[in-house]
């Protein structure tokens, strides 16, 4: 996959049948009796997904696409180890203090503290303890500022991959190590699509992130999960939203004109530019992905716009 794409699952229409009891049953005779090159039935891997599915499949699944790419976060063990190197750092710091006061005192005898070369072989010792223990704590600080940034993990992506799973009956993977995916607030996704709100309307609609227009199938989709697993693209998506808003954008700056160009009074006028202005600014808030300060900054330039027409009308 090459990332550029979304990914929708339909549930079973049927469940499999057959018990869980976590102990392997005897496949299908068909199995053995063509030999191991021959892949296993559709009855095979719905009795057993485990052997035939497993975290190969769900390895291949979750990476055919950055959506379905969700991870645990582990907030408070990273705050709960973070605090354990700091409080680590600062025992460190408080034993090179009481060294450095031991040989700074009056009643001690003559330490060159001046030196680092001839330093105190225990304070020697010490630092490059500290050092060892600040690469630590610091190295985990710059990683936990990278992990802080992932997004949270939208809630569709994660009943994409919970509507997969109960298309192989819960069985594929072990349910004692699905249970992350149950602790939502704490999933994150390893890959931020900074998408405009109009983008993600569409994207929050399962009608409209089916449309024929652009959804397409994935050819690497394994045989049993082909039926179930719709892919659509994020470039045609994000096409017919950039072409939506061009689309808007233009019509708000032609239809004004002809509106200013047909009214003779001022006030009805200066009606019209108020609630274009307004729309514009609207359209630019909810619509695109602005920071206020910019959307003011063009609402401003597109209200000046229309004020010179009217003057050069009157």
């Amino acid at each position: 996959m090459n990332g550029h794409q979304g990914v929708e699952l339909h549930p079973l229409p049927t469940a499999a049948t057959g018990t869980s009891t976590g102990t392997p049953t005897q496949p299908s005779s068909n199995f053995y009796r063509n030999g191991p090159s021959i892949g296993p039935s559709d009855l095979d891997v719905q009795l057993m997904p485990w052997k035939y599915v497993g975290y190969k499949g769900y390895a291949q699944f979750v990476s055919s696409d950055d959506d379905l790419l969700v991870l645990k976060r582990f907030k408070s063990l990273n705050a709960r180890v973070a605090l354990a190197l700091q409080d680590k750092v600062s025992a460190l710091e408080e034993k090179l203090a009481a060294l450095d006061e031991l040989y700074s005192a009056k009643g001690h005898a003559p330490v060159n503290n001046g030196t680092l070369r001839d330093d105190m072989e225990d304070r020697t010792s010490l630092l490059a303890e500290i050092n060892n223990s600040l690469y630590r704590y610091n190295k985990f600080l710059i990683q936990q500022e990278a992990v802080m940034r992932f997004p949270r993990a939208p809630h569709r992506d994660i009943s994409n991959i919970q509507a997969w799973h109960r298309n192989h009956d819960d069985r594929a993977i072990n349910a004692n190590e699905l249970r992350y995916l149950d602790q939502e607030e704490d999933l994150v996704c390893l890959v931020n699509k900074n998408k405009t709100p109009l983008g993600r309307l569409i994207d929050s609609s399962p009608r409209m992130r089916t449309l024929p227009l652009w959804q397409h199938r994935a050819r690497d989709v394994p045989g049993y999960d082909a039926p179930y697993v719709a892919y659509y693209s994020d470039k045609r998506m994000d096409a017919f939203a950039s072409g939506t808003i061009f689309f808007i954008g233009a019509t708000m700056l032609v239809t004004p004109i002809w509106v200013l160009q047909a009214l003779a009074n001022p006030v009805m006028k200066l009606a019209v530019i108020t609630t274009f202005v307004l729309l514009f600014l609207m359209v630019l808030s909810f619509a695109m992905v602005a920071k206020p300060f910019e959307a003011l900054g063009a609402t401003a330039a597109y209200a000046a716009v229309l004020m010179v027409f009217l003057q050069l009308g009157s």
